[in-house]
């Protein structure tokens, strides 16, 4: 069956009782008056419950949300070519949606766009290699899919609120005391085993 179905409300309001049972009494008087009076009646209640208890049509029909496969795979796409050009299209198709829609459904689904998602996720990976690694700048910047240097320097600047060395450097010293104030170095060894 192909037509949703809407769960009924508890009761049905008065209006809706008083046209069955009139609908009901002119089944009754059917064979005596005709079949005017039956008509008049069930059309009577048909209007009444299509106007108190229909979903309208666009809420009916329209998916705005993906299904969960599909925010899954658009992520696991987006995520997969991180470092490389990808068309929101082709994700789009690989959901079995337009462009338009997958774009609405996906920032509904995350809260940002395709776009900024794909962005998000590079700037986390950039502050992941500049928090654990000595890479230069230029090589975080190719590696996270930035077209050069300057763009991945101004990205980064306006999402993060400092520039990359900059965090790097507040995060390698927050790092660093942390590790201090527990008794660990970089490398994980503890002031105890050092002794050892």
């Amino acid at each position: 069956m192909n037509a949703q179905a809407t769960p009924l409300p508890d009761a049905l309001d008065p209006h809706t009782y008083s046209l069955i049972d009139s609908l009901k009494e002119a089944l009754e008087a059917e064979r005596q008056a005709g079949s005017g009076v039956l008509s008049r009646a069930s059309k009577r209640l048909c209007e009444h419950l299509l106007e108190r208890y229909s979903v309208p049509v666009k809420a009916r029909f329209e998916r705005v949300a993906l299904a969960p496969w599909q925010e899954r795979k658009a992520k696991e796409i987006l995520a997969a070519n991180l470092s490389s050009r990808l068309f929101i299209a082709d994700v789009a198709e690989q959901c079995a949606l337009s462009r338009s829609h997958f774009s609405r459904a996906f920032k509904k689904a995350t809260g940002m766009s395709p776009q900024e998602w794909v962005l998000d996720q590079r700037i986390q990976r950039a502050q992941h290699l500049l928090s654990s690694s000595q890479l230069p700048i230029s090589h975080i910047s190719q590696e996270c899919g930035f077209a050069d240097q300057s763009h991945f320097c101004r990205t980064f600047s306006k999402w993060v609120g400092a520039a990359p060395n900059a965090w790097r450097r507040l995060n390698a010293s927050s790092a660093a005391s942390a590790f201090a104030h527990c008794g660990v170095t970089r490398t994980g060894n503890t002031a105890r085993d050092k002794v050892r």
